[in-house]
């Protein structure tokens, strides 16, 4: 079951003996920070758990194309830049806890 954000607020408050206000604001602030980072097409690393690696996607133009049904001729629209957050999977080793195994399309093909 995913940890959700109350929880991940009030766990943050325990640990770090903050208020759950102040855990609030602190991982506020962290989504604020991750967020300009990957906008900026920056590597993030949290910790030693997981790296955020920005993809940039060109923009494209707008061209022909074909529609595979009908074979009409049809416009592409163009579409801007982008950038979006690629996360590589979690590396397991010493010490380090399973992320994610269960429930996963992968846990689900060995069942």
């Amino acid at each position: 079951m995913p940890l959700t954000q109350t929880q991940l607020v009030n766990a943050v408050a325990e640990r770090a003996e903050l208020t759950r206000a102040e855990a609030r604001r602190a991982l506020a602030a962290l989504d604020e920070v991750l967020l300009a980072e990957i906008g900026n097409a920056q590597k993030v690393r949290i910790g030693g758990l997981v790296q955020l690696t920005p993809r940039v996607k060109p923009a494209t133009k707008k061209r022909q194309g074909r529609n595979p049904a009908t074979g009409e001729e049809i416009t592409i629209a163009a579409k801007p830049a982008s950038v979006e957050p690629s996360r590589p999977p979690a590396r397991q080793g010493e010490g380090r806890a399973s992320i994610g195994a269960e429930g996963t399309a992968a846990s689900r093909r060995m069942s």
